[in-house]
């Protein structure tokens, strides 16, 4: 292991002074390691990260790739780490071309400027992850963190096309293409969609876009009993409707509890207004006692970006997790987990994706005498994660404090594939200087 001094005075040699520093207490605190020396550093190009990951991999320094850190609180606490790589000056619009609907931009760009950029053309990239704000293309890329408009748009895994990263060797490939149709080789793209920055620095990411729809509906639909809107959902799915976004919301303010259900429409007007109306027929066959409310266009961009911001907060108070199990199990998963928080006076709230049968929670003790809350909390997510696993699903801890996600393991159960993930791992990073211990199984 290298001099901290003499590695911080050898990489500015490499990059330049002003972009390699100590790195900062809140970044230290997200990752999991408030005590760590660690170097932030920065890159202005392609050939600067692998002049960086050359001299990391030659003196086994361990590399956590990032962009704004937004995420960095997800995954494991590394074994090791000595520097965190951001690909903040990777930032910049690479090239649009309007008529294929693609895009290519640096990784370190942020996603808000991108949306705001694809404005101008009437396009957009279909995806509201919870970090909307500071997030960097290359950061939710890395991450995966996909929105509630993946059950009629996708995910992350078929929004990318194309992508160049850095291997830790220092060798840059490209994976995938520049245009929507490409057949030729193995689909590299999806090794590194949500692979945490364990395989590789991603330095550019080609984009499949979509056009920005003519009309914006939501239905919200409200009712005291979740039972109810979960069986709408699902007499939505098995009709003619084609939802934009299908969440189940569970919300509690000032001890009062209420749920909704989120149906959205990307729609031509007319289109939109015959499926609002398919929809409160199929309602008045399930209770006459759901209550609605029609959001339309900016309205909607506006509830979807306050919704989702909330998910991306890291509250030292809350434990949040990512969960998902099949549909037919969620009216009678979802009501368990409500018990359990509640029989142990834990404060649930989650958000149920009915179209992709995911969902995020987040876990409050309000009692606030910390080592009898960290005790709830641990047993909560404890009792959550195999009911979830039971039913063939899975949980995984996004955020916690580092205690309990050492106790509890981030990752939960996993079922299959691990050798294969840790073969690639092997194959590309012989040296694991990349976030070593972040990802499943340790890798």
């Amino acid at each position: 292991m290298k001099d901290f001094l003499q590695t911080r005075a050898e990489l500015q040699d490499l990059i330049g002074g002003e972009f390699v520093s100590e790195c900062p207490e809140e970044l230290l605190n997200k990752l999991g390691v408030p005590d760590a020396d660690l170097l932030l550093v920065k890159p202005g190009s392609e050939q600067e990260v692998s002049a960086v990951l050359k001299y990391a991999n030659m003196h086994g320094l361990s590399v956590i790739p990032i962009g704004n850190g937004q995420q960095l609180h997800i995954g494991a606490m590394p074994r090791h780490a000595d520097i965190l790589l951001s690909s903040q000056r990777l930032a910049g619009i690479v090239e649009h071309s309007a008529g294929d609907l693609t895009m290519t931009v640096r990784a370190g760009t942020p996603f808000s400027e991108v949306q705001e950029f694809l404005k101008l053309s009437g396009q957009f990239v279909p995806v509201t992850p919870p970090t909307l704000s500071g997030s960097t293309i290359g950061g939710l890329v890395a991450t995966a963190a996909n929105g509630p408009e993946r059950v009629l748009y996708g995910s992350w895994r078929d929004i990318v096309i194309g992508l160049r990263v850095v291997y830790p060797n220092g060798e840059v490939i490209r994976s995938g293409g520049k245009v929507v149709k490409n057949v030729a080789g193995y689909d590299m793209n999806k090794l590194f969609v949500g692979s945490q920055g364990t395989l590789a620095f991603i330095t550019e990411v080609t984009l499949k876009l979509r056009p920005y729809p003519k009309h914006r509906e939501l239905i919200l639909a409200a009712s005291a009993r979740p039972g109810e809107l979960i069986e709408l959902a699902e007499r939505i799915l098995a009709s003619e409707c084609v939802p934009s976004a299908l969440e189940l919301i569970r919300t509690t303010e000032g001890g009062t509890v209420s749920y909704h259900l989120a149906v959205g429409s990307d729609e031509v007007e007319s289109a939109a207004k015959y499926q609002a109306d398919r929809i409160l027929e199929m309602a008045e066959q399930v209770s006459r006692g759901i209550v609605f409310t029609t959001l339309v266009n900016d309205e909607v961009e506006q509830f979807w970006l306050e919704y989702r911001s909330k998910w991306g907060q890291t509250d030292p108070e809350v434990l949040s997790v990512r969960a998902g199990f099949p549909i037919p199990r969620m009216t009678v998963l979802l009501d368990l987990y409500e018990k359990e928080a509640s029989s142990r006076g834990v404060e649930i709230q989650y958000s149920a994706s009915l179209g992709t049968a995911t969902l995020r929670i987040q876990l409050k003790d309000n009692e606030m005498e910390a080592p009898q809350a960290a005790t709830r909390l641990h047993q909560t997510t404890s009792v959550l994660r195999e009911l979830a696993e039971a039913n063939g699903g899975y949980l995984v801890i996004e955020h916690a404090s580092p205690n309990l996600k050492q106790d509890l393991g981030v990752w939960g159960t996993v079922r299959g594939g691990l050798s294969l993930m840790k073969g690639i791992k092997q194959t590309v990073d012989p040296n694991g200087i990349l976030s070593p211990g972040r990802f499943v199984g340790g890798i």
